[in-house]
Protein backbone atom coordinates (compact mmCIF):
# COMPACT_ATOMS: atom_id res chain seq x y z
CA UNK A 1 0.00 0.00 0.00
CA UNK A 2 2.79 2.44 0.93
CA UNK A 3 4.70 1.55 -2.24
CA UNK A 4 1.58 2.17 -4.32
CA UNK A 5 1.06 5.54 -2.63
CA UNK A 6 4.68 6.51 -3.29
CA UNK A 7 4.30 5.55 -6.93
CA UNK A 8 1.09 7.61 -7.26
CA UNK A 9 2.78 10.66 -5.74
CA UNK A 10 5.84 10.21 -7.95
CA UNK A 11 3.71 9.89 -11.09
CA UNK A 12 1.77 13.02 -10.14
CA UNK A 13 4.80 15.21 -9.41
CA UNK A 14 6.66 14.11 -12.57
CA UNK A 15 3.72 14.37 -14.95
CA UNK A 16 3.52 17.37 -17.28
CA UNK A 17 -0.28 17.13 -17.43
CA UNK A 18 -2.15 20.22 -16.20
CA UNK A 19 -4.68 19.51 -13.45
CA UNK A 20 -6.13 22.96 -12.58
CA UNK A 21 -9.32 21.50 -11.09
CA UNK A 22 -7.44 19.19 -8.70
CA UNK A 23 -4.94 21.88 -7.73
CA UNK A 24 -7.62 24.52 -7.31
CA UNK A 25 -9.64 22.20 -5.06
CA UNK A 26 -6.68 21.24 -2.86
CA UNK A 27 -5.41 24.82 -2.54
CA UNK A 28 -8.90 25.99 -1.49
CA UNK A 29 -9.56 22.97 0.69
CA UNK A 30 -6.64 23.53 3.05
CA UNK A 31 -7.65 27.01 4.36
CA UNK A 32 -11.27 25.80 4.36
CA UNK A 33 -10.58 22.77 6.55
CA UNK A 34 -8.14 24.73 8.71
CA UNK A 35 -10.82 27.34 9.40
CA UNK A 36 -13.39 24.65 10.15
CA UNK A 37 -11.07 22.73 12.47
CA UNK A 38 -10.53 25.89 14.52
CA UNK A 39 -14.13 27.15 14.41
CA UNK A 40 -16.34 24.10 13.91
CA UNK A 41 -18.40 24.56 17.08
CA UNK A 42 -19.18 28.16 16.10
CA UNK A 43 -19.75 27.52 12.37
CA UNK A 44 -21.40 24.11 12.08
CA UNK A 45 -24.64 25.00 10.33
CA UNK A 46 -25.44 23.90 6.78
CA UNK A 47 -25.49 27.56 5.71
CA UNK A 48 -21.95 28.00 6.99
CA UNK A 49 -20.76 24.85 5.23
CA UNK A 50 -22.13 26.02 1.89
CA UNK A 51 -20.80 29.56 2.28
CA UNK A 52 -17.27 28.58 3.30
CA UNK A 53 -17.11 25.88 0.64
CA UNK A 54 -17.89 28.46 -2.01
CA UNK A 55 -15.67 31.11 -0.45
CA UNK A 56 -12.51 29.03 -0.08
CA UNK A 57 -12.84 26.11 -2.51
CA UNK A 58 -15.12 27.66 -5.10
CA UNK A 59 -13.05 30.85 -5.48
CA UNK A 60 -9.83 28.83 -5.69
CA UNK A 61 -11.26 26.64 -8.47
CA UNK A 62 -12.44 29.65 -10.46
CA UNK A 63 -9.09 31.45 -10.16
CA UNK A 64 -7.03 28.41 -11.19
CA UNK A 65 -9.30 27.58 -14.12
CA UNK A 66 -9.26 31.17 -15.39
CA UNK A 67 -5.49 31.47 -14.96
CA UNK A 68 -4.92 28.15 -16.73
CA UNK A 69 -7.22 29.21 -19.59
CA UNK A 70 -5.46 32.57 -19.98
CA UNK A 71 -1.94 31.10 -19.93
CA UNK A 72 -2.96 28.53 -22.55
CA UNK A 73 -4.58 31.07 -24.85
CA UNK A 74 -1.97 33.84 -24.69
CA UNK A 75 1.13 32.55 -26.45
CA UNK A 76 3.50 34.95 -24.73
CA UNK A 77 2.38 33.65 -21.32
CA UNK A 78 2.38 29.93 -22.10
CA UNK A 79 6.08 29.33 -21.29
CA UNK A 80 5.49 30.72 -17.81
CA UNK A 81 2.52 28.54 -16.90
CA UNK A 82 4.50 26.50 -14.34
CA UNK A 83 5.73 29.76 -12.78
CA UNK A 84 2.09 30.86 -12.54
CA UNK A 85 1.09 27.64 -10.76
CA UNK A 86 3.98 27.91 -8.30
CA UNK A 87 3.16 31.53 -7.42
CA UNK A 88 -0.60 31.07 -7.37
CA UNK A 89 -0.51 27.97 -5.14
CA UNK A 90 1.47 29.72 -2.42
CA UNK A 91 -0.39 33.03 -2.70
CA UNK A 92 -3.85 31.43 -2.63
CA UNK A 93 -2.96 29.38 0.44
CA UNK A 94 -1.47 32.46 2.10
CA UNK A 95 -4.51 34.61 1.33
CA UNK A 96 -6.87 31.84 2.47
CA UNK A 97 -5.04 31.38 5.77
CA UNK A 98 -4.95 35.14 6.30
CA UNK A 99 -8.73 35.23 6.03
CA UNK A 100 -9.14 32.08 8.12
CA UNK A 101 -6.92 33.25 10.98
CA UNK A 102 -7.38 37.04 11.03
CA UNK A 103 -10.75 37.29 9.23
CA UNK A 104 -9.17 39.72 6.79
CA UNK A 105 -6.48 39.86 4.14
CA UNK A 106 -3.14 40.98 5.57
CA UNK A 107 -2.33 43.08 2.52
CA UNK A 108 1.19 44.25 3.37
CA UNK A 109 2.25 40.74 4.34
CA UNK A 110 0.75 39.29 1.15
CA UNK A 111 2.54 41.86 -1.05
CA UNK A 112 5.88 40.95 0.56
CA UNK A 113 5.05 37.27 0.14
CA UNK A 114 4.22 37.83 -3.53
CA UNK A 115 7.60 39.42 -4.22
CA UNK A 116 9.41 36.61 -2.41
CA UNK A 117 7.43 33.86 -4.15
CA UNK A 118 7.99 35.38 -7.59
CA UNK A 119 11.74 35.34 -6.92
CA UNK A 120 11.60 31.75 -5.71
CA UNK A 121 9.62 30.66 -8.75
CA UNK A 122 12.59 31.45 -11.02
CA UNK A 123 14.45 28.46 -9.59
CA UNK A 124 11.70 26.26 -8.13
CA UNK A 125 8.79 26.57 -10.58
CA UNK A 126 9.17 22.99 -11.80
CA UNK A 127 8.38 21.71 -8.30
CA UNK A 128 4.93 23.28 -8.04
CA UNK A 129 3.25 19.87 -7.82
CA UNK A 130 5.37 19.02 -4.80
CA UNK A 131 3.71 22.00 -3.11
CA UNK A 132 0.34 20.39 -3.80
CA UNK A 133 1.48 17.16 -2.14
CA UNK A 134 2.73 19.18 0.86
CA UNK A 135 -0.64 20.93 1.17
CA UNK A 136 -2.42 17.56 1.14
CA UNK A 137 -0.21 16.39 4.01
CA UNK A 138 -0.84 19.63 5.90
CA UNK A 139 -4.59 19.08 5.55
CA UNK A 140 -4.59 15.72 7.36
CA UNK A 141 -4.60 17.01 10.96
CA UNK A 142 -7.27 19.73 10.54
CA UNK A 143 -9.38 17.26 8.54
CA UNK A 144 -9.12 14.69 11.36
CA UNK A 145 -10.01 17.35 13.96
CA UNK A 146 -13.03 18.44 11.94
CA UNK A 147 -14.28 14.88 11.49
CA UNK A 148 -13.94 14.25 15.23
CA UNK A 149 -15.86 17.44 15.99
CA UNK A 150 -18.54 16.45 13.48
CA UNK A 151 -18.83 13.02 15.11
CA UNK A 152 -19.18 14.64 18.55
CA UNK A 153 -21.82 17.04 17.26
CA UNK A 154 -24.08 14.13 16.25
CA UNK A 155 -24.30 12.76 19.78
CA UNK A 156 -27.58 13.39 21.64
CA UNK A 157 -27.38 15.80 24.57
CA UNK A 158 -28.15 13.03 27.04
CA UNK A 159 -26.30 14.84 29.82
CA UNK A 160 -29.22 17.32 30.03
CA UNK A 161 -31.71 14.64 31.10
CA UNK A 162 -33.25 15.61 34.43
CA UNK A 163 -33.41 13.14 37.34
CA UNK A 164 -37.01 14.10 38.18
CA UNK A 165 -40.09 15.70 36.62
CA UNK A 166 -38.99 19.32 37.09
CA UNK A 167 -39.62 20.02 33.41
CA UNK A 168 -43.32 19.58 34.19
CA UNK A 169 -43.25 21.92 37.20
CA UNK A 170 -46.16 24.32 37.67
CA UNK A 171 -45.14 27.68 39.04
CA UNK A 172 -47.50 29.13 41.65
CA UNK A 173 -45.85 32.55 41.43
CA UNK A 174 -45.01 33.97 38.02
CA UNK A 175 -43.11 37.22 38.47
CA UNK A 176 -41.19 38.72 35.61
CA UNK A 177 -37.62 37.41 35.83
CA UNK A 178 -34.50 39.32 34.78
CA UNK A 179 -31.24 37.39 34.62
CA UNK A 180 -28.49 39.97 34.09
CA UNK A 181 -25.04 38.58 33.35
CA UNK A 182 -22.08 40.96 33.70
CA UNK A 183 -19.33 39.00 32.01
CA UNK A 184 -16.38 38.14 34.26
CA UNK A 185 -17.45 40.00 37.43
CA UNK A 186 -16.00 38.41 40.60
CA UNK A 187 -17.54 38.32 44.07
CA UNK A 188 -16.66 40.79 46.80
CA UNK A 189 -14.10 38.70 48.70
CA UNK A 190 -12.03 38.12 45.56
CA UNK A 191 -12.42 41.74 44.43
CA UNK A 192 -10.77 42.73 47.72
CA UNK A 193 -7.95 40.15 47.66
CA UNK A 194 -4.36 40.86 46.70
CA UNK A 195 -4.80 40.12 42.98
CA UNK A 196 -7.66 42.60 42.46
CA UNK A 197 -7.23 44.86 45.53
CA UNK A 198 -10.27 46.97 44.70
CA UNK A 199 -13.24 48.35 46.63
CA UNK A 200 -16.28 48.19 44.37
CA UNK A 201 -19.33 50.04 45.69
CA UNK A 202 -21.68 47.79 43.74
CA UNK A 203 -22.00 45.16 46.46
CA UNK A 204 -23.20 47.62 49.12
CA UNK A 205 -25.44 49.36 46.58
CA UNK A 206 -27.14 46.05 45.77
CA UNK A 207 -27.52 45.17 49.44
CA UNK A 208 -29.08 48.56 50.17
CA UNK A 209 -31.51 48.02 47.29
CA UNK A 210 -32.94 44.76 48.59
CA UNK A 211 -30.65 42.26 46.89
CA UNK A 212 -29.44 39.17 48.69
CA UNK A 213 -25.73 38.76 48.04
CA UNK A 214 -24.36 35.22 47.89
CA UNK A 215 -20.83 35.27 49.24
CA UNK A 216 -18.12 33.01 47.81
CA UNK A 217 -20.32 32.12 44.85
CA UNK A 218 -18.60 30.24 42.01
CA UNK A 219 -19.09 29.24 38.42
CA UNK A 220 -18.73 25.56 37.61
CA UNK A 221 -16.62 26.17 34.50
CA UNK A 222 -14.03 28.77 33.42
CA UNK A 223 -15.68 30.06 30.22
CA UNK A 224 -18.96 31.67 29.13
CA UNK A 225 -20.45 28.91 26.98
CA UNK A 226 -19.39 26.17 29.38
CA UNK A 227 -20.87 27.99 32.36
CA UNK A 228 -24.11 29.05 30.70
CA UNK A 229 -24.88 25.73 29.05
CA UNK A 230 -24.59 24.03 32.44
CA UNK A 231 -26.70 26.73 34.11
CA UNK A 232 -29.54 26.59 31.57
CA UNK A 233 -29.50 22.80 31.54
CA UNK A 234 -29.48 22.68 35.38
CA UNK A 235 -26.92 19.90 34.97
CA UNK A 236 -23.18 19.39 35.06
CA UNK A 237 -21.89 18.45 31.62
CA UNK A 238 -18.21 17.85 32.50
CA UNK A 239 -17.27 19.32 29.08
CA UNK A 240 -19.60 16.91 27.31
CA UNK A 241 -19.13 13.33 26.21
CA UNK A 242 -16.56 14.11 23.52
CA UNK A 243 -13.35 12.61 22.21
CA UNK A 244 -11.22 15.66 23.01
CA UNK A 245 -12.62 18.01 25.70
CA UNK A 246 -11.97 21.66 24.95
CA UNK A 247 -12.88 25.09 26.25
CA UNK A 248 -15.63 25.65 23.65
CA UNK A 249 -17.97 22.71 24.12
CA UNK A 250 -19.85 21.13 21.25
CA UNK A 251 -23.47 22.25 20.86
CA UNK A 252 -23.19 24.65 23.79
CA UNK A 253 -24.60 27.54 21.74
CA UNK A 254 -27.66 25.45 20.92
CA UNK A 255 -28.22 24.94 24.64
CA UNK A 256 -27.70 28.57 25.64
CA UNK A 257 -29.85 29.94 22.80
CA UNK A 258 -32.86 28.15 24.14
CA UNK A 259 -32.84 24.41 23.52
CA UNK A 260 -32.74 23.76 27.24
CA UNK A 261 -35.00 22.73 30.15
CA UNK A 262 -35.15 26.26 31.60
CA UNK A 263 -36.70 27.87 28.52
CA UNK A 264 -39.02 24.87 28.14
CA UNK A 265 -40.23 25.24 31.74
CA UNK A 266 -40.77 28.97 31.39
CA UNK A 267 -42.72 28.59 28.16
CA UNK A 268 -44.84 25.80 29.65
CA UNK A 269 -45.77 28.26 32.37
CA UNK A 270 -46.79 30.96 29.93
CA UNK A 271 -43.66 33.11 29.92
CA UNK A 272 -42.51 35.15 26.95
CA UNK A 273 -38.74 34.77 26.72
CA UNK A 274 -36.21 37.41 25.64
CA UNK A 275 -32.55 36.98 24.76
CA UNK A 276 -30.87 40.39 24.88
CA UNK A 277 -27.18 40.09 24.05
CA UNK A 278 -24.57 42.75 23.45
CA UNK A 279 -23.05 40.78 20.56
CA UNK A 280 -23.67 37.69 18.45
CA UNK A 281 -21.44 35.27 20.38
CA UNK A 282 -24.29 33.00 21.56
CA UNK A 283 -25.89 32.84 18.11
CA UNK A 284 -22.98 32.84 15.66
CA UNK A 285 -23.45 29.20 14.61
CA UNK A 286 -26.97 29.97 13.28
CA UNK A 287 -28.56 27.50 15.68
CA UNK A 288 -32.33 27.40 15.94
CA UNK A 289 -33.52 30.19 18.23
CA UNK A 290 -35.91 29.02 20.96
CA UNK A 291 -36.40 32.38 22.64
CA UNK A 292 -39.56 34.22 21.63
CA UNK A 293 -37.55 37.37 21.01
CA UNK A 294 -33.86 38.00 20.30
CA UNK A 295 -32.44 41.47 19.83
CA UNK A 296 -29.96 40.09 17.28
CA UNK A 297 -31.37 38.41 14.18
CA UNK A 298 -29.43 35.58 12.56
CA UNK A 299 -29.50 37.47 9.25
CA UNK A 300 -27.56 40.28 10.93
CA UNK A 301 -24.62 38.02 11.83
CA UNK A 302 -21.79 37.96 9.25
CA UNK A 303 -20.46 34.56 8.19
CA UNK A 304 -16.94 35.61 9.12
CA UNK A 305 -17.45 36.54 12.74
CA UNK A 306 -15.41 36.04 15.89
CA UNK A 307 -18.40 36.81 18.09
CA UNK A 308 -18.19 40.56 18.52
CA UNK A 309 -18.95 42.17 15.17
CA UNK A 310 -22.57 43.00 16.03
CA UNK A 311 -22.87 45.66 18.74
CA UNK A 312 -26.08 46.37 20.64
CA UNK A 313 -26.91 49.11 23.14
CA UNK A 314 -28.80 47.00 25.66
CA UNK A 315 -30.69 49.59 27.67
CA UNK A 316 -32.91 50.43 24.70
CA UNK A 317 -33.72 46.75 24.09
CA UNK A 318 -34.43 46.25 27.81
CA UNK A 319 -36.84 49.20 27.91
CA UNK A 320 -38.57 47.95 24.78
CA UNK A 321 -39.11 44.52 26.35
CA UNK A 322 -40.34 45.91 29.67
CA UNK A 323 -42.75 48.28 27.96
CA UNK A 324 -44.28 45.60 25.73
CA UNK A 325 -47.91 45.25 26.78
CA UNK A 326 -48.75 41.57 26.98
CA UNK A 327 -50.84 39.45 29.34
CA UNK A 328 -47.97 37.08 30.01
CA UNK A 329 -45.08 36.97 32.46
CA UNK A 330 -41.65 37.71 30.96
CA UNK A 331 -38.18 36.22 31.27
CA UNK A 332 -35.12 38.19 30.18
CA UNK A 333 -31.61 36.86 29.75
CA UNK A 334 -29.43 39.97 29.43
CA UNK A 335 -25.74 39.50 28.68
CA UNK A 336 -23.34 42.42 29.11
CA UNK A 337 -19.72 42.15 27.93
CA UNK A 338 -18.30 43.97 30.93
CA UNK A 339 -15.99 43.82 32.79
CA UNK A 340 -15.00 40.70 30.77
CA UNK A 341 -11.60 39.21 31.67
CA UNK A 342 -7.96 40.17 31.18
CA UNK A 343 -6.50 39.54 27.74
CA UNK A 344 -3.26 37.88 28.92
CA UNK A 345 -1.30 39.90 26.38
CA UNK A 346 2.42 39.98 27.13
CA UNK A 347 3.97 43.32 28.05
CA UNK A 348 6.66 44.63 30.39
CA UNK A 349 4.08 45.47 33.05
CA UNK A 350 1.36 43.08 31.94
CA UNK A 351 -0.29 42.11 35.23
CA UNK A 352 -0.61 45.67 36.56
CA UNK A 353 -1.72 47.10 33.22
CA UNK A 354 -4.38 44.44 32.72
CA UNK A 355 -5.56 44.79 36.31
CA UNK A 356 -6.09 48.52 35.74
CA UNK A 357 -7.85 47.79 32.43
CA UNK A 358 -10.18 45.34 34.17
CA UNK A 359 -10.95 47.65 37.11
CA UNK A 360 -11.77 50.55 34.80
CA UNK A 361 -14.30 48.29 33.12
CA UNK A 362 -15.68 47.33 36.54
CA UNK A 363 -16.37 51.00 37.18
CA UNK A 364 -18.04 51.26 33.78
CA UNK A 365 -20.28 48.24 34.27
CA UNK A 366 -21.19 49.34 37.80
CA UNK A 367 -22.83 52.42 36.32
CA UNK A 368 -24.62 50.32 33.72
CA UNK A 369 -25.88 47.81 36.31
CA UNK A 370 -27.21 50.56 38.58
CA UNK A 371 -28.97 52.25 35.66
CA UNK A 372 -30.44 48.97 34.42
CA UNK A 373 -31.63 47.78 37.84
CA UNK A 374 -33.11 51.20 38.63
CA UNK A 375 -34.99 51.15 35.31
CA UNK A 376 -36.39 47.68 36.01
CA UNK A 377 -37.39 48.55 39.58
CA UNK A 378 -39.24 51.69 38.47
CA UNK A 379 -41.23 49.89 35.81
CA UNK A 380 -41.54 46.38 37.27
CA UNK A 381 -41.59 46.53 41.07
CA UNK A 382 -42.40 42.90 41.93
CA UNK A 383 -39.97 41.21 39.55
CA UNK A 384 -37.15 38.83 40.43
CA UNK A 385 -33.83 40.38 39.40
CA UNK A 386 -30.79 38.10 39.25
CA UNK A 387 -27.26 39.40 38.83
CA UNK A 388 -24.99 36.48 38.08
CA UNK A 389 -21.64 36.49 36.28
CA UNK A 390 -20.47 33.59 34.14
CA UNK A 391 -16.85 33.30 35.36
CA UNK A 392 -14.11 35.33 36.99
CA UNK A 393 -11.92 38.09 35.64
CA UNK A 394 -8.62 36.12 35.58
CA UNK A 395 -6.76 39.12 37.02
CA UNK A 396 -3.23 38.28 38.18
CA UNK A 397 -2.45 35.74 35.51
CA UNK A 398 0.38 36.02 33.00
CA UNK A 399 -0.45 33.44 30.35
CA UNK A 400 -3.50 31.83 28.78
CA UNK A 401 -2.64 28.53 30.47
CA UNK A 402 -2.60 30.03 33.96
CA UNK A 403 -6.38 29.86 34.10
CA UNK A 404 -6.16 26.10 33.62
CA UNK A 405 -3.68 25.68 36.45
CA UNK A 406 -5.21 23.61 39.24
CA UNK A 407 -2.38 23.98 41.73
CA UNK A 408 -2.71 27.70 42.43
CA UNK A 409 -5.54 28.70 44.76
CA UNK A 410 -5.41 32.40 43.87
CA UNK A 411 -5.69 31.62 40.15
CA UNK A 412 -8.62 29.29 40.75
CA UNK A 413 -10.50 31.95 42.71
CA UNK A 414 -9.71 34.52 40.02
CA UNK A 415 -11.10 32.12 37.41
CA UNK A 416 -14.22 30.75 39.12
CA UNK A 417 -15.36 33.46 41.56
CA UNK A 418 -18.50 35.27 40.36
CA UNK A 419 -20.83 38.02 41.47
CA UNK A 420 -24.19 36.60 42.56
CA UNK A 421 -27.01 38.78 43.90
CA UNK A 422 -30.77 38.22 43.71
CA UNK A 423 -33.66 40.52 44.50
CA UNK A 424 -36.34 37.98 45.33
CA UNK A 425 -39.13 40.54 45.92
CA UNK A 426 -40.85 38.24 48.40
CA UNK A 427 -40.76 35.12 46.21
CA UNK A 428 -38.18 33.24 48.30
CA UNK A 429 -39.20 31.05 51.21
CA UNK A 430 -36.71 30.33 53.97
CA UNK A 431 -34.29 27.47 53.30
CA UNK A 432 -34.85 27.10 49.57
CA UNK A 433 -31.52 28.69 48.67
CA UNK A 434 -29.39 27.22 51.46
CA UNK A 435 -27.27 25.25 48.96
CA UNK A 436 -27.20 27.82 46.18
CA UNK A 437 -23.45 28.33 45.75
CA UNK A 438 -22.79 27.79 42.01
CA UNK A 439 -24.40 28.65 38.67
CA UNK A 440 -25.56 25.13 37.86
CA UNK A 441 -28.25 25.11 40.57
CA UNK A 442 -29.63 28.62 40.03
CA UNK A 443 -32.76 27.68 38.09
CA UNK A 444 -33.56 24.54 40.07
CA UNK A 445 -33.61 26.68 43.21
CA UNK A 446 -35.60 29.40 41.44
CA UNK A 447 -38.23 26.99 40.14
CA UNK A 448 -38.46 25.22 43.49
CA UNK A 449 -39.13 28.57 45.18
CA UNK A 450 -41.68 29.77 42.62
CA UNK A 451 -43.52 26.43 42.65
CA UNK A 452 -43.21 26.08 46.44
CA UNK A 453 -42.11 22.50 45.85
CA UNK A 454 -39.07 21.62 48.01
CA UNK A 455 -38.97 18.14 46.45
CA UNK A 456 -37.05 19.56 43.49
CA UNK A 457 -34.22 20.52 45.82
CA UNK A 458 -33.51 16.83 46.41
CA UNK A 459 -31.79 16.67 43.03
CA UNK A 460 -29.44 19.64 43.20
CA UNK A 461 -26.32 19.10 41.14
CA UNK A 462 -22.83 18.73 42.55
CA UNK A 463 -21.48 22.25 43.19
CA UNK A 464 -17.99 21.33 42.05
CA UNK A 465 -15.99 23.49 39.64
CA UNK A 466 -14.26 21.77 36.72
CA UNK A 467 -11.32 22.71 34.54
CA UNK A 468 -9.07 21.32 31.82
CA UNK A 469 -5.49 20.14 32.06
CA UNK A 470 -3.66 21.48 29.03
CA UNK A 471 -0.31 19.95 29.98
CA UNK A 472 -0.76 17.01 27.63
CA UNK A 473 -0.60 18.34 24.02
CA UNK A 474 -2.61 15.38 22.71
CA UNK A 475 -5.47 15.21 25.20
CA UNK A 476 -7.08 17.70 27.57
CA UNK A 477 -8.19 15.83 30.66
CA UNK A 478 -10.97 17.18 32.90
CA UNK A 479 -10.26 17.92 36.56
CA UNK A 480 -12.48 18.79 39.49
CA UNK A 481 -10.56 21.71 40.97
CA UNK A 482 -13.02 22.99 43.61
CA UNK A 483 -15.20 20.66 45.65
CA UNK A 484 -18.91 20.70 46.40
CA UNK A 485 -18.36 22.64 49.63
CA UNK A 486 -15.85 25.07 48.13
CA UNK A 487 -12.75 23.15 49.19
CA UNK A 488 -9.71 23.60 46.95
CA UNK A 489 -8.66 20.30 45.43
CA UNK A 490 -5.13 21.42 44.72
CA UNK A 491 -2.75 18.89 43.26
CA UNK A 492 0.09 18.94 40.72
CA UNK A 493 -0.88 18.82 37.08
CA UNK A 494 -0.34 15.38 35.63
CA UNK A 495 -0.35 13.88 32.20
CA UNK A 496 -2.67 10.99 31.51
Amino acid sequence: MIDKLKKTISNFTKSDKDVPVLIGFIVGFYPFIYYYSENFYAKNSLEHLLFFSLFFIGSSLVIFLLANFMFNKVSVLKPYKKHMYFVLIIMMVGAGLSQAIYLKLMKKFLVIMLLAVCALSIKLYKDYKKLVVLIIVMSIIPLANTLISFYDSLKPLSWMKQPDNIESVTLKSKPNIYLIQPDGYVNESVMKNTLYNFESDLYSWLSNNGFKLYEDFRSNYPATLLSNSSMFAMKQHYYGDVVFPRIEMINSRDVVSGDNPVISILKNNGYKTYLLAQDEYFQMNNCEQKYDYTNILLDDIPYFSHGSFVKKVLIGDINKGIDEKIERPKFFFIEKLLPHHVMLAASDNQINEEREWYLNRVKEVNKWIKETVTTIEKKDKNSVIILLADHGGMVGMETYFDKYSNNNEAFMLSTFSVLSAIKWSGHLKEGYDDNLTTNVNLFRVLFSALSEEPKYLKHLEDNGSYNLNYENPYYNSVYKVIGDKGEMLLKPLKTK
